[in-house]
């Protein structure tokens, strides 16, 4: 039985549980959600997920939502069965240590990186206008995840795990708006890297960030 995923292509968290997923090798039932059009604010909807946000799975009954608690949820149950890319120790390791660097990178991704990034873009939609303000705070956030990048190949060591399926896509959001990220080599490494390593990149994420580019663009004053 697949999985429900209540989701909208753009949507960076979406495009997050959808690129897990195809490293797993299971099938999703995409459930087209968009926000904007009031589809999270029925009854129903706010009786499986009270937060109404995207995106939201339902797994033989079970409602989830977060895509990060998500992407834990299926790593854990289905990490092993379906014979996917990447085994669950090598997505998100038993050893405490490697574990806690993972939650750490992605814990960073939602706090600075991510944030800095929603608070550069989301502007355009209210304003027509990247926000500029938020520009030292995301610069500062990408030296961080270059200095991470400077000490290993992967962004939480030296393998594929979770905390790159998180990261790519914030990157993502930058790289196809032409955001200049020459003064991060390590990052355009990595980021290349990932793009070319993790399967299903242009059909989970790719897409959906050309949707989204198509949106800022059209949101954006001449």
């Amino acid at each position: 039985m697949a999985i429900d995923l209540y989701c909208d292509g753009p949507s960076p968290p979406c495009r997050t549980v959808r690129l897990l997923a195809k490293s797993l090798n299971l099938k999703l039932n995409l459930i087209p959600t968009k926000p904007g059009n009031g589809d999270t604010l029925t009854p129903d909807y706010k009786k499986m997920n009270p937060q109404h946000t995207i995106p939201t799975i339902v797994d033989d009954g079970f409602a989830l939502s977060e895509s990060r608690a998500i992407c834990k949820y299926l790593i854990e149950k289905y990490g092993d069965k379906n014979k996917g890319h990447f085994t669950k120790e090598q997505l998100y390791p038993t050893d405490l240590k490697r574990r806690v660097t993972i939650d750490q990178r992605m814990d960073f991704d939602l706090g600075a990186l991510y944030r800095r990034i929603s608070e550069y873009l989301t502007p355009v939609f209210t304003s027509g206008q990247y926000g500029t303000a938020a520009l030292p705070k995301l610069n500062s956030a990408l030296e961080i995840l270059e200095l991470y990048l400077a000490k290993t190949k992967w962004v939480a060591g030296p393998d594929v795990t979770l905390a790159d399926f998180t990261l790519v896509v914030s990157i993502s959001c930058l790289e196809i708006l032409s955001f200049d990220l020459t003064s991060y080599p390590n990052i355009i490494r990595w980021f290349t890297l990932a793009k070319n390593t993790l399967p299903g990149y242009d059909e989970a994420s790719h897409q959906g960030v050309l949707e989204f580019k198509d949106m800022i663009d059209s949101k954006l004053k001449k």
